[in-house]
C-alpha cells in the first residue's frame, strides 16, 4: 500500500509550489528599494531557475558518465538532500536582509534552486513508481495538483505578509522577506528529519547504467524544447503581472490586490492538474 508515502510526497509538491510563487512577490519588493529595472529585477527568476538548469545540467553530466545517483544514494536520501540544500538557501536571506544586498539575496535563490532541482529530480519519477505503472500519470497529475495548490496559495499568503505585515512595522524593503524565508528554513530542515527518520519503500533503485538514457529518444527531446518553451511562457506571466497591473495605466493595483490575481493566474493551473488526475 503506497498511499501513505504518496500523501508525505505531495507535502513536497505542496511546499516547492508555494515557495516557487513567491519570486513573483519578491520581484516587485526588491524593485523598489534597490532601485532597480525591470531587467535587473528579473534576475530573481534566472537565479533561481538558473540554478534548475546549472544543477540539472551538472546531474545528467554525472549520469551520463558514471550512473544515476538517485540509483546509488535511494529517492529517499535524494529528498532529505534537496531539502537540505534548500534550507540553506533560504537561510542566506537573514545576511542578504541585514546587509541589504541584492547580490546575496540572489546566491540565496540559486541556492534554494539548487534544492529544488534535487527534489524534483528525485520526487517526480518517485511518485510514478509508488503504484501500478497504468496508473503513473494519473498519480504525477495529482502530486502536481498540490503544487498548483501551494502556488496558488503562496500569492494571498506572501502578498500580504510582505507588502502589509511587515511593511507595517516600518521593516526596509529587503528586510520584509527575512521572516518568511527563515521560516521555509525551519520547515525545510524539519521535514528533512522527517523524511530521514520515516520509512519509505525502496522502489525502482539499484539500476546504474550510464549513457544518455531516455534522451536517446526523439521524442522525449522534443518533450523537453516543449516543456522549456511552455515554463518560459508560464514563468514570464506570473513574474510580470504583479508590476503589470499596478501600472496606472492598467489597473492601478497595489502590490496585495494584484497578488489576487496571481492567485488567480496559478488557480487555473490548479483546476487543470486536477483534471487531468481524474
Amino acid at each position: 500500500n503506497y498511499r501513505g508515502p504518496f500523501a508525505i510526497m505531495t507535502v513536497l509538491f505542496f511546499m516547492w509550489g508555494f515557495m516557487t510563487v513567491f519570486n513573483d512577490i519578491l520581484i516587485p519588493r526588491f524593485k523598489e528599494p534597490f532601485t532597480l529595472d525591470y531587467y535587473h529585477a528579473m534576475f530573481v527568476q534566472l537565479a533561481f531557475f538558473g540554478a534548475y538548469f546549472i544543477g540539472s545540467l551538472f546531474y545528467f553530466i554525472i549520469s551520463a558518465a558514471a550512473g544515476d545517483p538517485i540509483a546509488k544514494i535511494g529517492y529517499k536520501n535524494g529528498v532529505v538532500i534537496g531539502l537540505l540544500i534548500a534550507a540553506a538557501g533560504s537561510a542566506l536571506f537573514w545576511p542578504a536582509a541585514a546587509e541589504i544586498s541584492y547580490g546575496l539575496f540572489l546566491a540565496g535563490l540559486f541556492v534554494v534552486g539548487l534544492g529544488f532541482a534535487m527534489l524534483q529530480i528525485a520526487a517526480n519519477p518517485y511518485v510514478t513508481i509508488l503504484g501500478p505503472e497504468r496508473t503513473a500519470s494519473s498519480r504525477l497529475n495529482l502530486a502536481q495538483a498540490f503544487n498548483s495548490l501551494g502556488t496558488t496559495i503562496g500569492p494571498l499568503i506572501g502578498g500580504y505578509l510582505i507588502f502589509e505585515y511587515f511593511a507595517k512595522t516600518g521593516a526596509h524593503g529587503a528586510e520584509s522577506v527575512k521572516i518568511p524565508y527563515l521560516t521555509f528554513c525551519i520547515i525545510f530542515l524539519v521535514l528533512a528529519v522527517v523524511f530521514f527518520v520515516i520509512r519509505l519503500p525502496h522502489v525502482g533503485e539499484g539500476k546504474v547504467e550510464p549513457g544518455m538514457g531516455a534522451l536517446k529518444y526523439p521524442h522525449v527531446v522534443l518533450g523537453v524544447l516543449a516543456i522549456f518553451m511552455y515554463v518560459g511562457g508560464e514563468v514570464s506571466v506570473g513574474s510580470s503581472i504583479i508590476n503589470f497591473l499596478g501600472q496606472p495605466s492598467v489597473a492601478g493595483l497595489s502590490p496585495v490586490e494584484a497578488s489576487k490575481y496571481v492567485s488567480l493566474f496559478w488557480g487555473g493551473m490548479l483546476i487543470g492538474r486536477f483534471m487531468g488526475a481524474v
